[in-house]
């Protein structure tokens, strides 16, 4: 079974989604950088690290040895010595199409813009969100009256394919 370690943000509702969708992986940690995250008040968690010292996630993850790493609304951005020690075992899930709206924001940025909006599923790699994609899913951004509408969207997209890739592992 694949071992896995989920970085995640203040909602983590992906997080929380690829532990309930756990069948042929485990996730066996999860990190972030919120101790105010939402995912944090879910019961039966794994050992969750909550730091922003990057040497310290550094020293967790070689101890924990992942098969793989996926970052999951992780709003930092992962140093290259973390890239760089996990080379092609690390996946970013983006809400655009990239490599449209990289960085902060861009699943509004797109939406606004009517284009590039969907998610993508990459490798993570040391220049920002440019690593070997992996899965996109195109949204049409015209079938909603508002950004909360397709967000709601973005999301169950999201919950849908990121435990479909993970598994692939």
């Amino acid at each position: 079974m694949k071992k896995i370690i989920v970085f995640f943000g203040k909602g983590g509702s992906n997080f929380i989604n690829l532990l309930k969708n756990q069948s042929n992986y485990k996730i066996i940690a999860g990190i972030t950088n919120r101790n105010d995250s939402e995912a944090l008040k879910y019961k039966n968690l794994p050992p969750i690290l909550i730091s922003n010292d990057n040497d310290e996630i550094l020293s967790f993850l070689k101890e924990k040895n992942p098969d793989l790493i996926v970052l999951a609304g992780y709003m930092k951005i992962v140093p290259p010595k973390i890239i760089n020690a996990f080379k092609k075992k690390i996946i970013n899930l983006h809400p655009s199409i990239l490599p449209e709206f990289k960085g902060l924001n861009a699943d509004k940025k797109s939406f606004e813009a009517k284009k590039a909006c969907g998610i993508t599923i990459h490798y993570a790699d040391i220049e920002l969100d440019s690593g070997d994609i992996i899965l996109q899913y195109h949204i049409n951004p015209n079938n909603f009256n508002n950004f909360e509408e397709y967000h709601e969207a973005l999301k169950k997209a999201e919950h849908k394919f990121l435990p479909a890739v993970v598994e692939l592992f």
